[in-house]
């Protein structure tokens, strides 16, 4: 009985191989993410000691400098926040976007794999069938000869 041969393995390799592309880019793009929602919980994070800060920093004496200065630096932590944002909201679609991707890539090693299992299904039959017929052979030429 001959070995059995996926003629489509090369393209099973190929699939895994994207497979495995997609996922290490999923990965990149899901550690961007992170870092970005860091760097967006950090800004929060200033922008509340800085609300803290001028809360507290009103019950003594007003000087208008001061306030002006303060309320500058607070309108830049604000846009700040609002690029971060942005720049948050880019990595998620990032994110969905190789995910999609490796979703993708994932079908199609598994329809390659279900392929596979098909043929061999396939192949086993006829190898099966093959040897049955072989065997009936054999016992008919017994039959034969003994008659």
């Amino acid at each position: 009985m001959k070995k059995f041969n996926f003629s489509l393995a090369s393209v099973a390799i190929l699939r895994a191989h994207k497979e495995a592309i997609a996922r290490e880019a999923l990965a990149a793009a899901v550690r961007s993410c992170s870092g970005v929602e860091a760097h967006l919980s950090e800004v929060r994070l200033r922008l509340s000691e800085m609300e803290s800060r001028r809360s507290a920093g009103r019950s003594g004496r007003f000087r208008a400098a001061d306030d002006v200065s303060f309320f500058l630096a607070y309108r830049r932590e604000c846009e700040s926040e609002a690029e971060v944002q942005k720049q948050l909201s880019a990595a998620l679609s990032e994110v969905d976007t190789r995910r999609s991707a490796c979703v993708e890539a994932n079908r199609a090693v598994r329809r390659s794999k279900r392929l596979k299992s098909t043929c061999f299904e396939t192949y086993r039959a006829h190898a099966l069938r093959t040897e049955q017929a072989e065997f009936d052979e054999i016992a008919g030429r017994r039959r034969a000869i003994s008659t």
